[in-house]
């Protein structure tokens, strides 16, 4: 039998666009509105991300700049510049809220943007700097130099947020840089530096006062000073630097007080820079590129001399023309002087002509050389030995003036060309340590009479001892390290006075704690004053025609410091 029900079918999904029913445009507003939400919110949070971001660049740049300027200040400090308002001591933290955000890290952290006055519950920034006893890869200076080499600057900001709120659960966030710099030393070419931070005419020169520079580094005269007359000079003084820099054609002055333009009143200009050279100022001052030399203490011990003692070379018949040891003198016989330890300091006799063998003098008073008195380098067994010959001379052999006490003194005669006693003269490339003849531009000559002292060859530029003074070694061929070296406590004036010619080939180093170490040349002596190597002194006076012939090193061999970003 048949049943009159119908058969059920399963009911069939129909689009709602099918039937035209209503409902299909709520879901699809629904579902816009959900995508329109999602994209809201992922705006919001990257205009967050974005906020965040711009202030994290902006406290990067100001922890950059704040660390560079504290970094700055400290290298002055250790160039002996007194800085009063500097914020803060090295070795010591501290943040701009505590103080008050005086000082060179919180002014310029604020010129970026970020007073410092401490972090609160709203839109906020501290800042504050450290000292790290260490930065990974980065050799610290010595200790001689500064404890305290390197600063950390570290910045946090509590910024407004709004769609971070849902995943924070605040309306702030904190956004943190830092930024590491100080202090380092690298190799350079050094340039003449006069150190003293503050005197007026730290560099002076007049009445036909020159300094003339030839090669070195494009900056070959740097004045520490920052009084507005730092650099002094009255008519006819000048300072020619035509023929420095590394291509010889002109070189830089530097000062960091003034003038701050080539003075005026000077014999033509009182400045040649050459085409290339020009005057700077103010610059910022460097620290002194020899503080991390100590002195050679261990030599107390080589050899315990007495006042003038020394041994007077035989006039027997193997002096020739040439002398025992090098003695330049062939009518009368040298003073041959040893290395080690002269409490009394030297003071020359008369006519006499002394001669230095290589290695160091320690000397507890001043190195006189007046009257007639002439000052060689000693040739160990060259051309024939005399009784204190312990090696054989070569190229790179020299000395090196200790001062604990006194300095060097020439004045009078000393030095000059006798018609009755003529000495051999020397050859100007032994002033070299390769024996190559020294620049051109120098205008020295080929053979040099007078005084004439040449320091050791050395690796590093400064000297080498048997002591272990240093960490220096002989050179080969090397580079003419420390000629003459004042103690730090020593005060007493170097002075070159007189007639005589002058030729050294070395650093020349005058630096007292008190920066009164005044290096003098007046009168004559400036005709033949000839030194290949650097001058480094508190202040530097040219007077009566006094003048220097500098020849400065073109390579790299000298610790300078300097200001560095670091991390």
């Amino acid at each position: 039998m048949f049943s009159n029900r119908r058969r059920r079918c399963a009911p069939q999904a129909v689009p709602c666009f099918a039937n035209g029913s209503g409902e299909c445009g709520q879901i699809i507003v629904s579902l816009v509105m959900m995508l329109a939400l999602v994209l809201l919110a992922m705006a919001g949070f990257a205009v967050d991300l974005t906020n965040l971001w711009s202030h994290r660049q902006s406290a990067q740049t100001a922890a950059d700049a704040a660390c560079q300027a504290g970094a700055m200040d400290m290298a002055a400090t250790i160039a002996g510049e007194n800085l009063p308002s500097m914020g803060f001591t090295p070795g010591t933290s501290g943040n701009c809220a505590t103080n008050s955000g005086a000082g060179s890290i919180c002014f310029y952290a604020s010129a970026n943007g970020y007073a410092g006055a401490g972090l609160n519950n709203g839109p906020s920034n501290a800042v504050s700097w450290t000292f790290p006893a260490s930065v990974a890869g980065v050799t610290a200076p010595p200790s001689t130099v500064t404890s305290y080499p390197f600063l950390k600057v570290s910045i946090t900001e509590n910024v407004p947020t709004h769609f971070l709120f849902a995943a924070t659960g605040s309306n702030l966030h904190p956004v943190s840089a830092s930024c590491t710099c100080g202090l380092i030393q690298e190799k350079e070419a050094a340039p003449m530096v006069v150190l003293s931070p503050s005197a007026s005419g730290a560099f002076y020169y007049t009445g036909g006062g020159t300094l003339t520079i030839v090669g070195g580094p494009q900056r070959s005269l740097q004045v520490n000073s920052t009084s507005a007359t730092a650099i002094n000079c009255s008519p006819s003084g000048l300072i020619n630097t035509s023929a420095g820099g590394p291509k010889g054609t002109g070189s830089d002055v530097a000062v960091a007080g003034g003038p701050t333009t080539a003075p005026t009143q000077c014999y033509g200009g009182g400045f040649n820079g050459g085409s290339t050279g020009t005057w700077h100022g103010p610059v910022l001052p460097i620290p002194d590129p020899y503080g991390s030399v100590g002195p050679p203490i261990s030599v107390r011990s080589l050899k315990p001399a007495s006042g003038t003692s020394g041994i007077q070379v035989s006039h027997a018949s193997s002096l020739s023309s040439a002398g025992q040891d090098g003695c330049p003198d062939t009518k009368y016989p040298c003073i041959e002087m040893s290395p080690g330890y002269y409490p009394n300091g030297i003071t020359t006799d008369g006519y006499q002509t002394y001669i230095f063998l290589p290695g160091i003098y320690y000397l507890g008073a001043s190195l006189n050389a007046g009257g007639s008195a002439t000052l060689r380098m000693a040739t160990p067994c060259k051309p024939s030995c005399s009784p204190l010959s312990t090696q054989v001379g070569q190229q790179t052999d020299g000395v090196m003036f200790y001062f604990y006490s006194g300095s060097i003194n020439i004045s009078g005669c000393s030095g000059c060309v006798s018609t009755k006693d003529p000495l051999i003269p020397v050859q100007s490339t032994a002033l070299t340590c390769d024996g190559s003849a020294p620049s051109s531009a120098l205008n020295m000559p080929s053979t040099l009479n007078g005084n004439v002292l040449i320091a050791q060859c050395t690796a590093n530029g400064t000297y080498w001892d048997t002591g272990g003074d240093t960490s220096d070694a002989r050179g080969n061929p090397g580079v003419r390290g420390l000629l003459i070296y004042q103690d730090h406590a020593d005060t007493t004036e170097p002075i070159f006075t007189g007639s005589g010619s002058l030729s050294f080939s070395g650093a020349l180093y005058f630096h007292s704690s008190s920066y009164t170490d005044l290096l003098s040349l007046d009168g004559g002596s400036s005709s033949g004053t000839f030194v290949i190597g650097e001058i480094v002194a508190d202040q530097v006076s040219l007077t009566g025609s006094g003048a220097i012939n500098l020849a400065l090193n073109p390579t790299p061999s000298v610790d300078l410091t300097k200001v560095a970003m670091l991390q």
